[in-house]
Order: C-alpha cells, then structure tokens, then sequence
C-alpha cells in the first residue's frame, strides 16, 4: 500500500501504476470536510466520478478516517456522531478500509 499525501487525486492516481494500491488521501479530505466540517456529501459523488477518471483500480484504494500522520478526527470536530459517521462510511465505501488504533 502505497502512501502519497496529497489531496488531489490528479496527483495521486499516477502514482496507481508505480505501486499496485494506495491510501486514498484524495477521499480522506472529503470525509473529514463533511463530517468534521459539515460540508454536502455530495462531494463525496464528485470525488467519486473524479476517481473512476484517474485510478487504473479504485477497489484497490486504501479508505480511512485517521492514520498517523494527520491530526485524529475528534480533534478537528469533537462531534462522536459525526466521528461515527465517518467511520461507517469508510468502512462501507468502495476501496480497502483502514483503521487506526484508538478508532475502535
């Protein structure tokens, strides 16, 4: 699994071919601006047409809500409803789901 932080997925998708999967940084911003700060989900049916354009596979993207090198959800939104949210939907969205310990 390779990691490229970065949130444009322009960015991202050409580092598909060199590694065969990737942590979808491009998602975790959306996840955090809607559920941390309230934004439409619908961007997250923009990121996803966006993505069908750039990934050679975007089953085999890496989806999370936190790792260790960004600032932990319930720090940017102390919301535990919306934490939860966000959790269900990477669990649930296309791609491989990641969980950090302490999510649980």
């Amino acid at each position: 699994m390779g990691e490229v932080y970065h949130p444009d997925p322009v960015y991202v998708g050409g580092y598909q071919g060199s590694v065969t999967a990737v942590f979808n940084y491009p998602m975790y911003f959306k996840i955090r601006d809607v559920f941390a700060y309230n934004q439409s989900m619908f961007e997250f049916r923009v990121m996803y047409d966006t993505e069908d354009s750039l990934f050679t596979d975007v089953d085999a993207l890496g989806s999370f809500v936190n790792n260790h090198d960004n600032p932990r959800f319930l720090s940017l939104s102390s919301n535990l409803a919306a934490f939860k949210s966000a959790i269900t939907f990477a669990m649930t969205a296309r791609g491989i789901p990641f969980f950090y310990y302490g999510d649980e």
